[in-house]
């Protein structure tokens, strides 16, 4: 499961709301793998309810990320002369 590290990570990396797309697209995409044979053994039974869980966790972890890190960090920060200029 290290989509679940991935997807937060990356919006954390990125601070763009858009990375929300990422477990959006993501998570069917491994899916829909597993179920092609692409990868993995397969689905197995309730598959749905852990996709749904794994989604639901990924955009919340996604999402805590970028509001964490715009919080943390000002994505453009003064330039020395316009400090200098105050």
């Amino acid at each position: 499961m290290t989509l679940l590290l991935a997807f937060p990570l990356a919006g954390a990396v990125f601070r763009r709301w858009s990375a929300l797309a990422l477990p959006l697209v993501g998570w069917p995409v491994f899916y829909l793998g597993l179920d092609r044979g692409w990868w993995g053994n397969g689905l197995g039974d309730l598959w749905q309810y852990v996709a749904g869980a794994a989604l639901l966790v990924g955009l919340v972890t996604t999402a805590l990320a970028v509001g964490l890190a715009r919080r943390l960090k000002p994505r453009h920060a003064p330039s020395p002369r316009a400090l200098s200029a105050g």
